[in-house]
């Protein structure tokens, strides 16, 4: 790591800026027990090595300073590469769930790609008469959902993470917000995947409207594609808050009196269908430890919340 801190006119504009690599070596993952076993699986250490590597910047700048007026912001911004080096095994994770998707999966451990890299079959569209149809891969020209799955070039981990802050203080008002973003990463639509598909119609299940419109024949399988790999970038409106020193003599039962109003999760910019791309479900890790990140199935979302706030001191 190689890191420089500045502040300029009495840090009245400051900042730091971090490079760094970090390799992590003897990865814990879950591997077969020798026989006879009573568990199916114990925890090893298995030769890999996830390396992160990256830069971060902030800056902060105080845009007003006077006696009843305060006015500053801060800003950071970090981007990450991920990559899994030095193993010589294939682990597929990021279990799938829903009718007819058993056992399938969406990710997979490799060298040369990051965590939870997204591999499976390539969509290319509905054919004449409904049914989906799949990039051929193998050269055996056929599109197969099964056979021609590869790595997508898509991940759960964002390349980019952003936040902005704004601070305000006007006499005896404060204002103060904060911004996110997260850009550069997947999510996988496994809600939709395992319950908003042509199938469930068949099967008597609610679906969303726009499936009825789509051209998809009746009762075709869900298997698992990039149909319903979906990019994750978005900014959120992280909270806000606003509040008030009521002004007092100090004569009366309160020596302080606040008086404050917070939103959490205000609003959200994305393009993704979902509720919410900055999620991650437990649906399973097919017995290889290696948790689950990027899925989203029947995710419950980020909750909007506002808080009134009395603090008095005695």
């Amino acid at each position: 790591n190689v890191g420089l801190d500045f502040g300029f006119n009495n840090d009245r504009f400051s900042g730091s800026i971090d490079v760094y690599q970090n390799e992590t070596t003897d990865i814990l993952l879950r591997t077969p027990p020798a026989a006879p076993a009573v568990d199916p699986f114990q925890f090893g250490n298995v030769d890999a090595t996830i390396v992160n590597s990256g830069i971060e910047l902030a800056l902060g700048y105080d845009w007003i300073q006077k006696e009843d007026v305060n006015f500053s912001t801060s800003f950071n911004i970090a981007y990450n590469a991920n990559e899994v080096q030095d193993f010589g095994g294939l682990i597929d994770t990021g279990a799938i769930n829903g009718q007819g998707l058993s056992g399938a999966f969406a990710q997979r451990f490799a060298a040369g790609h990051s965590l939870f890299s997204y591999y499976m079959a390539e969509f290319t569209g509905l054919d004449a008469s409904g049914q989906p149809t799949y990039a051929d891969q193998n050269g055996d020209g056929v599109g197969d959902v099964f056979q021609d799955k590869i790595f997508v070039g898509e991940d759960a981990l964002p390349d980019v993470t952003a936040g902005l802050s704004l601070n305000l203080n006007v006499k005896n008002w404060d204002f103060s917000s904060y911004f996110t973003g997260q850009f550069g990463f997947s999510v996988y639509n496994n809600t939709a995947n395992g319950l908003f598909t042509s199938g469930s119609i068949t099967n008597a299940r609610n679906v969303t409207s726009d499936l009825l419109t789509s051209g998809e024949a009746a009762g075709t399988s869900a298997d698992v594609s990039t149909r319903y790999l979906e990019k994750g970038d978005f900014v959120r409106f992280q909270n806000a808050t606003l509040g008030y020193n009521w002004p007092l003599s100090g004569e009366g039962a309160f020596k302080t009196l606040r008086l404050s109003v917070t939103g959490q999760n205000l609003f959200l910019i994305t393009d993704y269908s979902g509720l919410d791309p900055e999620v991650t479900v437990a649906t399973g890790d097919l017995g290889s430890g290696v948790p689950t990140r990027g899925i989203d199935w029947s995710a419950f979302p980020n909750p909007r919340t506002f808080t009134f706030g009395i603090n008095a001191s005695f």
